[in-house]
């Protein structure tokens, strides 16, 4: 749990706009199969062949992660009408700033990749992209 709130922290810091958790879900599975989804050279988390069957269950620990982030105090949390909005604040961005790690440092370069290229991309889009990408490896 801690690992994956990390990760949405280090994500929101890169994102540096509010997102739901569809979102943040999506883009830190692409960030971490970076490769499988023909979108970075390696998968972060190493090769294997079930990573998209991991999805629904990754998407689920996001989920808890934002929650425990919201608890901590170091992710803003906004009531619109698209649902809820999520977006890193200066207390989160104080626990990025200390993450050091060469894991961290990879994480927010492929993330960065990953926010440029989806930028453009609806919410149902990135989804959809993945969807696709898994129905081309075979694994849906």
């Amino acid at each position: 749990m801690f690992e994956n709130m990390l990760r949405v922290l280090l994500l929101a810091d890169t994102l540096n706009v509010s997102a739901n958790a569809d979102r943040l879900a999506a883009l830190d599975f692409i960030c971490i199969y970076g490769k499988k989804c023909k979108v970075l050279d390696k998968n972060l988390h190493g090769d294997n062949e079930f990573g998209f069957a991991e999805f629904a269950n990754k998407r689920e620990k996001i989920t808890e992660a934002i929650k425990l982030s919201v608890r901590n105090d170091f992710v803003n949390v906004e009531h619109t009408a698209q649902g809820f909005l999520y977006s890193i604040n200066d207390r989160g961005r104080s626990v990025v700033q200390n993450i050091q790690s060469p894991y961290a440092r990879s994480y927010v370069v492929g993330a960065k990749i990953v926010c440029r290229r989806f930028s453009d991309y609806s919410d149902d889009g990135i989804l959809q992209y993945i969807s696709d990408k898994a129905t081309e490896a075979k694994e849906a």
